[in-house]
């Protein structure tokens, strides 16, 4: 794999994949890697590496409940192999219990996404984090070791060209959202979405006209967490001015500004 690295150019699509499956076959550990498994198209493209590599590692996704359903039949479709793991409270209850998830505070990710893998025996993590995604994720590197866990990234310097030149080369399926006009592919009511509206149809405003029935759970979810803590507060929500969540949800939607 070096010899066919060294005769191609550098950040080719050859070149990115050579150079992946020698970092998987570098830090195989014993007993096989966990392989975090999303259904999107990072995740399609680090299960086929591993494929192509021959390392032993055992494929999970955590079934989050707010994912979109097309992603969910993509995976039990074209991925049956893939072991669904599922998270103690739902989204739903968390918010009850909780509160609203915001994007600079997202329990949700950890309760829904890396609860349900903790358990896993596999210390070893392959995942498709990519540094072109943000700033955060190029900051900490190919390797990130955090307490006694050890996450690989071997598309980690791939860009989005990368991902879909070796999807369409190897003719690999896809979950059909990233051609109706998904460009990303996530749990429905991410908090992400949240934040001041643009002047052309939003990232949120898209997911809510593709699926009503998920944000009315959501808002069904805050409005119970909110008359709760009205209550509890005798009228008002420490730090937020809101008297009613007619006054509230809207608000929270555009990220309090």
């Amino acid at each position: 794999m070096n010899a066919l690295r060294n005769q191609t150019s550098m950040f080719s699509v050859d070149y990115m994949v050579a150079e992946a499956i020698d970092f998987l076959r570098e830090h195989e550990p014993p007993e096989g890697y966990y392989l975090g498994f999303s259904g999107g198209k990072d995740s399609i493209v680090i299960k086929k590496l591993a494929e192509m590599a021959g390392v032993k590692f055992s494929t999970y996704y955590s079934a989050v409940g707010i994912d979109p359903p097309e992603l969910v039949k993509f995976i039990r479709r074209y991925h049956p192999e893939v072991e669904f793991l599922h998270p103690e409270m739902t989204m739903w209850e968390g918010i009850k219990k909780k509160c609203p998830p915001l994007a600079r505070s997202r329990w949700c990710c950890d309760v829904l996404k890396k609860d349900p893998g903790k358990n896993i025996p596999l210390p070893h993590r392959i995942m498709g984090q990519r540094a072109e995604e943000s700033a955060r994720r190029a900051s900490r590197g190919q390797i990130d070791i955090f307490k006694k866990q050890t996450t690989y990234k071997p598309i980690f310097k791939w860009t989005s060209w990368h991902i879909w030149e070796f999807i369409e080369t190897l003719n690999l399926p896809y979950c059909e959202l990233y051609d109706q006009g998904f460009d990303r592919i996530g749990c429905v009511v991410c908090p992400f979405l949240l934040g001041p509206s643009a002047g052309k149809k939003t990232r949120r405003q898209q997911s809510i006209e593709r699926w009503p029935g998920m944000w009315k759970a959501y808002e069904h979810s805050c409005s119970v967490w909110f008359h709760s803590i009205m209550e509890k507060s005798g009228g008002k929500i420490k730090k937020q001015k809101h008297d009613s969540f007619a006054e509230y949800w809207p608000a929270y939607l555009n990220g309090f500004e």
